[in-house]
């Protein structure tokens, strides 16, 4: 080889091992970036944890208000990011009275609510009753008000006993009934917290004055039942029947009278009405010219 072409060809094989020394090097720093990148990728996976669902506002919710299924929503979010108190559930929160506005979006916390006969003494009555109801208020007695312990947030049965009238008799027939089911009390007296109207009631019963310890009660109910409690409370007597707590809905109650009274207690069947006496006959004979019949009169009463 002449020297003249030796000496081009060392500078292109001098680039040529440069080049390749740099391709090398390039792949070395890529490998080590890639390994780098996945041991950071562990890292972050091991630190990783799956987002937890709480509750939140759907709406913007009122300090006072009582949280209704509509007003929540469940949302994802990191377990980091989720507040002291969120709650978990949106079936702890049905029913229970905001403390504090809640922002639409905002986690709702336990903190910020409480319970309806927990609920301060400051809250509105209108922001206790629930959406579709209307706050109505009767007089009960302690024999009538379940002996003055109902409280504000129980539940309870209303009775209606009046007198009937019946065909072909002079004295009404007594029947009771069972008019309304699982309806939430709003306040006692004057007050939705505290049971002081009702421990006074109580306290009057067992001082022997029941008969004259009268306090107010107000419900909630909706509006049709409201009308037709206000007709019941006017034509006959009014019972309230305490529920328990865990129990909820409504079950079919036959009417009480004496008939069912008998009936499903005692087993005897009420007796079939008796028919009308009849009345005494006398026949008299007619004559019509040659012909005779036979007529039949009613005997007349002396």
């Amino acid at each position: 080889m002449r020297p003249e072409h030796l000496k081009r060809l060392i500078p292109l094989a001098f680039a040529l091992v440069m080049g390749a020394l740099a391709v090398g090097l390039a792949n070395r720093w890529v490998t080590q970036q890639r390994r780098q990148l996945d041991v950071e990728r562990q890292k972050m996976m091991a630190a990783y944890r799956p987002p937890i669902d709480v509750v939140v506002a759907s709406k913007d919710i009122p300090e006072h208000t009582t949280l209704e299924p509509s007003f929540l929503k469940m949302a994802a979010i990191p377990e980091n990011f989720a507040q002291p108190y969120a709650v978990r559930r949106a079936g702890d929160l049905v029913g229970k009275v905001t403390v504090a506005p809640i922002a639409n979006g905002e986690q709702v916390l336990s903190n910020k609510v409480r319970r309806r006969e927990e609920a301060p003494a400051v809250s509105t009555l209108s922001g206790l009753t629930p959406k579709g109801k209307r706050a109505v208020t009767i007089i009960v007695d302690t024999i009538t008000g379940v002996g003055g312990f109902v409280r504000p947030g129980d539940l309870v049965d209303i009775l209606w006993t009046l007198g009937l009238p019946q065909a072909g008799q002079k004295e009404p027939q007594v029947v009771t009934l069972t008019v309304f089911q699982d309806v939430p009390v709003l306040a006692v007296g004057g007050d939705t917290e505290s049971p002081s109207a009702a421990r006074s009631a109580a306290k009057s019963a067992k001082s022997g004055a029941a008969e004259s310890a009268q306090y107010l009660v107000t419900l909630a109910l909706p509006p049709q039942e409201i009308s037709f409690l206000l007709f019941a409370r006017e034509q006959g007597r009014i019972q309230l029947s305490l529920r328990p707590k865990a129990e909820g809905g409504t079950q079919p109650v036959t009417p009480a009278n004496i008939n069912t009274l008998l009936e499903m207690q005692l087993g005897i069947k009420p007796m079939a009405d008796a028919p009308p006496p009849v009345k005494p006959t006398r026949q008299v004979e007619v004559y019509k010219g040659l012909t005779r019949d036979v007529v039949s009169l009613p005997e007349q009463e002396e």
